[in-house]
């Protein structure tokens, strides 16, 4: 079960990247809530990255 955790990880990041790009119609013009959603869509992405690594060693 200690993947359980990195599949939810990677499932949010993936929800998060669809939701991104359902609310940006307009690629030249970014949202307050659209910088937020890139923001923790990143963030969710580097802490998958580091558990990871993590696991893997």
């Amino acid at each position: 079960m200690q993947y359980g955790f990195v599949k939810g990880m990677f499932l949010g990041a993936a929800a998060g990247a669809v939701a991104d790009m359902v609310l940006h119609t307009n690629q030249g013009k970014r949202t307050a809530a659209g910088k937020a959603m890139q923001t923790v869509t990143d963030a969710v992405d580097s802490a998958a990255t580091s558990v990871k690594h993590t696991l893997g060693q």
